[in-house]
């Protein structure tokens, strides 16, 4: 316990900066649920569902997308697409609508959880992260290695939250906008290529997060990339072309 004065002080200060944050990302998540979240049907024709239990009284949900040209003999990498708000279904096809359905990832299989019981994917413990990725590899013909994970909003923190739970699965990050949070950069991230993106519009509060985070990350890991997403604030509109985020990703990351 603190014995002196100051200690206690900043301690309340820390205590009390990060409850101002934590508001901040609530007000913001509980802001995107007034969107609607319109998706054509055809967007979703090839999107698959699993369920499966990990408590007596608790199961994940995951939509899938296979690639165009799918494979069973053969193994593939996997991008993990995290969504925002607490990843209902709704959010989910949203998200795959607008971030997570690009030309550059025609080879991956494209993973995305639902909130488990209605909570934020940012609020996984590494428990159930390590239970979701076990339950991919076991029914999913994936690899054990090389994959990417993107997130945006509360999946853009749980992004490093899986990173930092399986640090050996990944070779990179995408967030549209998302942060460290509490997740120390690790060493066996040196090998990570990193790309924050954010919205031109967006809230000041993410896009310093996203600054911090690339202050932190230099030095550490592979390539780390700011990337400004014109016109577009904290949600990411149908109309925005994705490729452009991807195609900064992959074509820095060759």
């Amino acid at each position: 316990m603190p014995v002196t004065v100051i200690f206690r002080n900043t301690n309340k200060v820390l205590a009390l900066k990060k409850l101002t944050y934590c508001i901040i990302i609530i007000f913001l998540s509980l802001n995107s649920y007034g969107q609607k979240f319109e998706v054509p049907d055809s967007i979703l024709n090839d999107v698959k569902s699993r369920q499966f239990e990990y408590t007596h009284t608790a199961s994940f949900n995951y939509k899938i997308v296979y690639p165009t040209n799918y494979d069973s003999l053969k193994s593939y990498r996997v991008i993990l697409g995290l969504s925002g708000g607490n990843a209902n279904e709704k959010i989910v096809n949203y998200c795959y609508y607008t971030l997570f359905d690009s030309k550059y990832l025609d080879d991956y299989i494209t993973i995305m959880p639902l909130g488990p019981s209605g909570r934020p994917l940012s609020e996984m413990d590494s428990d159930e992260i390590n239970l979701l990725v076990a339950d991919v590899i076991k029914n999913q013909k994936v690899t054990t290695n090389n994959w990417i994970v993107a997130g945006t909003s509360m999946g853009g923190l749980a992004a490093y939250n899986f990173a930092s739970a399986r640090p050996e699965l990944f070779e990179g990050i995408i967030t549209f906008p998302g942060g460290l949070g509490d997740n120390k950069v690790l060493e066996e991230w040196k090998h990570y290529n990193i790309l924050l993106a954010g919205g031109e519009l967006d809230e000041v509060d993410w896009i310093n997060s996203n600054n911090k985070t690339k202050l932190k990350l230099e030095g550490k890991v592979k390539n780390v990339e700011l990337f400004t997403i014109e016109g577009q604030g904290h949600i990411i509109s149908p109309d925005y072309d994705i490729d452009k985020v991807y195609s900064k990703y992959f074509e820095i990351n060759k």
